[in-house]
């Protein structure tokens, strides 16, 4: 089967993105099967038969996707950013909602930042439920800790190895680690956010990315 190179499939992944929908949501609208979808938008995946569905997903997302998710708010030194509905420290899953908007500092740079809530206990203890996860959309080193995503579901794991070994890898042993072929990295997890007793807020930053090899380390 040949690749399914076509560029407007970049242009609706990256709105799926902007606005955290899924192809679930995408499908329904379109009033497909979703499976049908996730053929369409994959590189391995079949073509539709009319390959002017690929129009019809962009003027869905630009015109019904809900344009304040795509808000970056900012003053002097901070942003404010979009905090999606939970990501599986688990199983991976789709997610179709935002919850809220958290004020981070801002680095300075020009990445696109969002946040998820962790689900699960295979990230411990570096990743707990209730965490915020904070995401950029920078380029991936293997060693990372990245926000994954492949057909309309997505999880938080580490990145390992290269070419057909690339595997997503958990922080606890329990969980076994899968092939990362398939998937793609939408970010790099550079920040963590917990609130303990009392609401008290604390935030680990990691400008280099969460690594690996970082996953005894006590924060």
């Amino acid at each position: 089967m040949a690749a399914n190179n076509d560029p407007r499939i970049k242009t609706v992944e990256s709105l799926l993105l902007k606005y955290g929908l899924s192809n679930r949501w995408l499908a329904k609208r379109l009033g497909v099967n979703h499976t049908s979808v996730n053929s369409w938008l994959s590189e391995d995946g079949s073509r539709p038969r009319d390959t002017q569905v690929y129009e019809q997903m962009i003027d869905l997302l630009m015109s019904q996707g809900p344009k304040e998710r795509n808000l970056e708010l900012r003053r002097a030194g901070v942003r404010y950013i979009p905090i999606y509905a939970g990501i599986p420290a688990g199983i991976p899953t789709s997610h179709d909602m935002d919850l809220d908007y958290e004020e981070v500092l801002d680095w300075g740079n020009d990445f696109e930042r969002w946040g998820r809530i962790i689900n699960g206990y295979s990230m411990a203890r570096m990743l707990l439920p209730g965490d915020i996860a904070i995401f950029e959309n920078r380029r991936f080193e293997t060693g990372d800790v990245v926000h994954a995503y492949k057909d309309g579901e997505d999880c938080v794991k580490a990145i390992r190895g290269q070419g057909e070994g690339i595997a997503l890898y958990s922080f606890n042993e329990d969980y076994e680690p899968f092939s990362a072929i398939g998937w793609k990295a939408k970010g790099v997890l550079v920040q963590r956010i917990r609130r303990g007793p009392y609401g008290v807020k604390s935030v680990v930053d990691f400008p280099h990315g969460l690594k690996w090899a970082m996953r005894q380390e006590e924060f």
